[in-house]
């Protein structure tokens, strides 16, 4: 590494670059707010940064980075001028010779779901962490310095499509979608002092013109599939062609992976059981049990996290998911009272079938919109039967929604108790690459008493579950219990005490602290 820097440079927030002490799920706290100093401290305990190698490069980062630092070795750019960094390390790497830093952001505003949703719903007015991590990150001295092109892509890249922002944060291009195609020709031109178009729009890749990485990502991602094809006008991603990663391919980056050091894959992917399917969204039974083989027989994986998942094909193939649970239980993460469990995200979104049949008609696919309660209740009970526990996302504030709807998730949330999932309720935000990009956000302050009623139900459900479990084993003194107190009652009477959340705040509040420290449930 020279003095002067490295002509590439790779980075993102400090947010993303963490393994989060190896679990994938507490990665949902970087969207949380950064409110008074217990809260920034537990934060920064989360997530210790990944990582890096003597010479200061990150041994862990994001999938994202790792498919871009291969498509410019790819496209012939040597190893040696690329460097992917974590943001502490950025000082050493960013010199005169840099010409481009390339930065991958999932959140840089602090408006997707969960940010916008949960740092309402905690309070205080401070800005979500992803979008904090982000301007700081914009700011080191290194950058205004040197005058490298700034140049970002990611999840969140839609935020910053708009003049104004962009150059508020100094930001040179905003690649949109796919970089896949585009990122050699970006860099290019940085590279060169080509003048950089503002917005480009990455063209959707075929299989064959997609990289495989070089290095080891966090969590050890692999991705398997790209794409959805249901077309859920709430989701940008949905809409994109479905597109399978062929297995030796994926194989080859879990080796990647383990040999890096990282013991889990996190199978990358937006409908797990879906891989290879044949039919649209009938599961290829065959090609699913066969890629969980092959992962599971590699040398040095330890567990295997599949990203998402969609309810529908469970309910399809019910010995599909007994054959694949036998595996995923074998290379689980986690436990729940001692015994071994799979889990993945998935969307549960409503319990309306007026707003199913209206906004999300695919997600039930081979079904139709109006069996969808069934579907979840039928999906919930076929994978609890295999150990299987899944992260379910609903949506409150969808345009148009009327109480009606909001009372038929009620129902559904009632239906479902007894089974064991975890459930995450979030407020509409209108993602920039979605059907409904136009339409307004849901909004705490503004939203009728039943949307609180709903939020309550669903995080009730979560303490049922997990909440003993959780706390014999992470609070073992009646210190811990006053600390929830404290923490609350502090949030509560500072900030919720004369909002419509009140009463919702209060009832988790209480709900959450009332934990049996002394005795074991069976």
């Amino acid at each position: 590494m020279s003095k002067s820097g490295t002509r590439i440079v790779l980075t993102a927030p400090e947010t993303e670059m963490s393994h989060y002490r190896h679990n994938p799920f507490i990665a949902f706290s970087a969207s949380f707010p950064t409110t008074m100093l217990p809260f920034n401290m537990l934060q920064k305990f989360l997530r210790p940064p990944s990582e890096s190698h003597l010479d200061g490069r990150a041994v862990f980062a994001p999938y994202g980075l790792r498919k871009v630092e291969a498509a410019l070795i790819d496209h012939g750019f040597k190893e040696s001028d690329i460097a992917v960094v974590h943001p502490t390390k950025l000082e050493k790497f960013v010199g005169s010779k840099t010409k481009a830093v390339g930065i991958s952001s999932m959140d840089p505003l602090g408006i997707a779901y969960v940010s916008l949703t949960y740092s309402q719903l905690i309070g205080l007015g401070s800005e979500p962490n992803t979008r904090a991590e982000f301007r700081k990150l914009l700011n080191k001295t290194c950058l205004e310095k040197n005058k490298a092109k700034i140049i970002v892509g990611g999840a969140g890249a839609w935020q910053l499509e708009d003049r104004e922002i962009r150059e508020s944060f100094g930001v040179d291009c905003v690649v949109l979608g796919e970089a896949d195609k585009v990122a050699s020709e970006v860099f290019s031109r940085a590279v060169n002092g080509s003048e950089l178009p503002a917005v480009i729009h990455g063209e959707e890749p075929e299989v064959d013109e997609m990289s495989t990485i070089r290095h080891a990502s966090i969590h050890g991602c692999v991705e398997i599939s790209r794409g959805c094809g249901r077309n859920c006008q709430f989701c940008a991603a949905t809409a994109r062609r479905r597109r399978f990663i062929p297995l030796s391919r994926i194989i080859d980056e879990v080796k990647v992976n383990v040999r890096e050091g990282s013991r889990m894959i996190i199978l990358s992917t937006e409908d797990f059981f879906l891989y290879g399917a044949k039919s649209n969204f009938i599961p290829n039974r065959e090609a699913v049990l066969e890629l969980c083989r092959k992962v599971a027989d590699c040398p040095g994986v330890q567990s295997i996290q599949p990203a998402h998942i969609s309810l529908a094909p469970v309910a399809v193939d019910p010995k599909m998911v007994s054959e694949v649970a036998e595996i995923l239980v074998e290379k689980s993460w986690g436990k729940l009272n001692g015994k071994p469990f799979f889990t993945s995200e998935t969307g549960i979104e409503t319990g309306s079938k007026r707003l199913m049949k209206k906004y999300m008609a695919g997600k039930p696919l081979p079904y139709k919109p109006e069996n969808w309660p069934e579907i979840v209740q039928q999906a919930f009970g076929i994978l609890n039967d295999h150990a299987g526990y899944p992260l379910a996302t609903w949506i409150v504030g969808l345009p148009g929604e009327k109480e009606e709807d909001i009372l038929a998730s009620l129902e559904l949330v009632d239906d479902l108790k007894g089974t064991k999932g975890f459930f995450v309720p979030l407020f509409f935000v209108p993602l920039g690459e979605c059907a409904l990009k136009e339409q307004k956000a849901a909004d705490s302050s503004t939203v009728s008493e039943l949307p609180w009623e709903f939020f309550a139900a669903c995080w009730e459900y979560n303490f049922s579950v997990w909440r003993e479990p959780w706390a014999l084993r992470s609070m073992r003194s009646i210190l811990s219990k006053i600390l929830v107190l404290w923490a609350g009652g502090f949030l509560y009477l500072s900030y919720h005490k004369h909002r419509p959340s009140a009463k919702f705040f209060k009832r988790i509040i209480m709900k959450a602290s009332k934990v049996d420290f002394f005795t074991r449930r069976e």
